[in-house]
């Protein structure tokens, strides 16, 4: 059994004053020249120490309660279903570009790598009823379109209206932050997720890693990057002047670009978090990879529940209440004079 403690317990230098109706209890007392050849009256005797404990209840109850009385409520050992799932979705300019792999049948449209990914996503969604969704967009700023919550339409909607835009640099490193922030202060009762869907091409500073770090152990958070790419890329700075007559081929670029991407998964993998990626050029490449992270996170999770702590306080005002409308009923019937 818990151990009991008291919220204010300071008031507890008042119990004393709860045996002051052993002095006087305030039942009215006649006056009589001698009673000793009255016979002895057991009925009087245990009504007049009756009433004197009940106020002595009633005032220990009330002091007592006034100290707030709880017990901890201790943790149990629970096994969670679903997971929480923080969806980070890269909406840079290069996401618009379209997949290498595409159905090419007749009238067939090139779809982009955003398209394709939201595409997939939100049929991960609808197959995964007992996860809860929050989602993040990013480009040159991260932006918090979808909290982490069980509402599905919300994170549909957060994911139907993300589109690619091209403005400036990648912000990955505070985009993965503040898709971390959404599982502060969340009691751990599911596998956590980081889903980032991005083509790459993003820069982590040194310090920028360290928080990240320590942020993903904090969080217990697990990482997965479906990096999605369209094969040959293209880019329109290929014929752009790098320096004095120098010209920086396509070819070289995609070299470049392919250093980079690769940089980022030695990155991601030096963090030492639970950490893994997935390389498609396909929107079947893109389902497959979102098929075995569903199997992935469809473990059962252990935690400690921290049970709530249990409060007496109430239960021991309803007694001294109960007990004060007793003592004022025997106030009520006593005699106040004896008839003539």
């Amino acid at each position: 059994m818990s151990a009991l403690h008291f919220f204010k317990p300071d008031l507890l230098w008042l119990l004393p004053l709860a045996l002051l109706p052993l002095v006087s209890y305030g039942v009215k007392q006649f006056n009589f020249p001698g009673l000793e050849d009255w016979p002895k009256d057991f009925i009087s005797d245990s009504l007049k120490w009756g009433v004197r404990a009940l106020a002595v209840l009633a005032l220990t109850a009330l002091i007592v309660a006034s100290a707030a009385p709880f017990t901890e409520g201790g943790t149990v050992t629970r096994v969670g279903d679903g997971a929480e799932i923080v969806i980070v979705l890269d909406r840079s300019g290069s996401m618009s570009e379209p997949l290498q792999n595409y159905d090419q049948s007749v009238d067939a449209k090139p779809m982009s790598k955003i398209e394709a990914s939201r595409k997939v996503l939100l049929k991960f969604m609808e197959q995964r009823p007992a996860d809860t969704f929050g989602v993040v967009a990013f480009n040159a700023a991260p932006v918090s379109v979808a909290p982490l919550s069980s509402d599905r339409e919300i994170a549909k909607a957060a994911m139907l209206s993300a589109e690619a835009n091209s403005s400036g640099f990648t912000a990955l490193n505070r985009a993965l932050a503040m898709g971390l922030d959404y599982f502060q202060n969340r009691p751990f009762t599911a596998s956590r997720l980081i889903l980032l869907v991005s083509d790459g091409d993003a820069v982590i500073e040194k310090e920028d890693r360290e928080i990240l770090k320590k942020s993903f152990k904090q969080t217990r958070a697990k990482l997965i990057w479906v990096y999605v790419h369209a094969g040959a890329e293209k880019n329109i700075l290929s014929s752009v002047i790098a320096g004095d007559n120098e010209y920086i081929t396509g070819a070289e670029l995609q070299q470049i670009e392919m250093n980079q991407n690769v940089a980022m998964n030695k990155l991601f993998e030096e963090l030492e978090i639970p950490y893994q990626a997935f390389e498609v050029n396909s929107e079947q490449g893109l389902q497959r990879a979102v098929t075995e992270i569903a199997q992935m996170t469809n473990k059962p999770t252990r935690y400690e529940y921290r049970l709530p702590r249990q409060d007496y306080a109430v239960y021991l005002y309803l007694l001294a209440m109960f007990l004060l409308g007793a003592l004022f009923w025997l106030k009520q019937i006593e005699i106040k004079s004896w008839k003539a």
